[in-house]
């Protein structure tokens, strides 16, 4: 599955949980996502979030039969996808999907000022009409969120978000911890919380209280420490417990626990029928 075994190092623990990882990217970089779910079967991985962020990983991730124990499923639209011609007919899908109950969440979708795949004007009426779906559909919504903090937060503000959400892979400095957490966000961490230059992200998971804290992979993006450049997969979340745990001064069990519970809390009333 990928060139480290994470399985076999002293980092891993069975029942670790994974908030969002991309099965159609790592699709893309040849890796089988039916193997993949059975690789990670036999290792006792915890719950796993399948985000998928365009229409063709929509269907793909849609038609995947697996007998995972505890697989979500996700749909929305990337805010670097703003710039498509058919956008409005890539919501309609959303929406379709979101209707036929397989889908837990809305995203991923949101803002990205750093690299501005599309005019801001664009990217505030797509990530606006996604969160009214979460609204209209009870679901919670997974937050891209790329310096653009302010934006992110008054445009979630003015939502009224029933079910609140995630603020994906936070990368944000500690003092808008607080702010996201009062509208009903979950804050989850990523494979840059291992990088040696992330004080202020780990200044950050200092705040987060233990029932709102999530980790993810973001793979097969984002690798931890040591392995940044890496084809990334959801077993590798062990390393960005690990950092946590340190981090907190806790056990990696006591993360596991409280995380397990946490993903549960927030996707559990939506969950896919497999």
């Amino acid at each position: 599955m990928h060139e480290t075994d994470v399985f076999r190092s002293d980092f891993w623990k069975p029942g670790m949980v994974d908030s969002h990882f991309h099965s159609s990217a790592l699709r893309s970089r040849g890796v089988d996502p039916d193997a993949l779910l059975r690789d990670l079967t036999d290792h006792g991985m915890g719950a796993l979030v399948d985000v998928a962020i365009q229409p063709e990983e929509m269907e793909d991730t849609a038609s995947r039969n697996t007998s995972y124990s505890e697989l979500y499923r996700t749909c929305g639209l990337h805010p670097s996808l703003a710039g498509r011609t058919d956008w409005r007919e890539a919501l309609s899908k959303v929406d379709s999907l979101l209707a036929s109950g397989r889908f837990s969440a809305v995203g991923e979708t949101g803002l990205d000022w750093f690299r501005l795949y599309a005019p801001s004007e664009r990217q505030l009426e797509i990530f606006e009409a996604q969160l009214s779906l979460a609204r209209r559909w009870d679901r919670p919504v997974i937050v891209h969120n790329r310096e653009a903090d302010r934006d992110c937060l008054q445009m979630i503000q003015r939502a009224s978000l029933p079910r609140g959400g995630i603020m994906h892979c936070f990368s944000s400095g500690p003092e808008w911890i607080s702010p996201f957490l009062d509208e009903g966000m979950y804050i989850s961490f990523a494979g840059n919380l291992t990088y040696r230059s992330a004080h202020a992200l780990r200044d950050a998971l200092r705040l987060v209280p233990g029932n709102r804290l999530l980790f993810e992979t973001d793979s097969p993006f984002l690798a931890p420490h040591p392995y940044r450049g890496k084809t990334n997969h959801p077993g590798m979340v062990a390393y960005v417990y690990a950092i946590a745990a340190e981090t907190r001064g806790c056990a990696v069990e006591e993360l596991i626990r409280i995380t397990a519970e946490n993903l549960r809390s927030l996707l559990n009333t939506s969950r896919v029928a497999e």
